[in-house]
């Protein structure tokens, strides 16, 4: 299964099995995982203290199992979400949006990446895209992911 897979099980009204990965260290354990059914596997940097090395092996380890890897970030700061995303992981859990500016950032980040600053304020606040292949190009992928 992947990210779209399972989006397209859950707005079919489908159910999925996942859960947390907060102390867990070693990428050896997605084969343990992938034995265990679930469709899905939040590797968590809110509350446990993984760096950008460990979060990408565990990523390449669920994907490589067919599990689908959703990073939670410590904050929601395009930072993390974009270092995840860059890694390979399938989604994003963010905590504590608080605002209507994190929620801009958060937005901008996962949908609308690589596009930074003022092109991705343009997107998210007016719908504004730099150009109508990036529109084209961006939509696409978000259909798809």
């Amino acid at each position: 299964m992947n990210g779209a897979d399972l989006k397209a099980k859950t707005r079919a009204g489908g159910i999925v099995y996942g859960t947390m990965l907060s102390a867990a260290r070693n990428p050896r354990w997605a084969t343990t995982i992938a034995g265990l059914g679930l469709d899905y596997v939040i590797i968590d940097s809110e509350h446990a203290p993984r760096g950008r090395s460990e979060i990408a092996d565990l990523l390449s380890g669920l994907t490589s199992v067919d599990v689908v890897p959703i990073v939670r970030v410590p904050i929601p700061s395009s930072h993390y979400i974009t270092m995840a995303l860059d890694a390979g992981a399938q989604g994003i859990l963010a905590p504590y949006c608080e605002t209507p500016d994190e929620v801009r950032e958060v937005v901008g980040a996962t949908k609308w990446r690589p596009l930074k600053g003022e092109l991705v304020r343009r997107v998210v606040e007016q719908g504004e895209f730099p150009s109508d292949a990036s529109r084209e190009y961006l939509e696409r992928r978000n259909r798809n992911s």
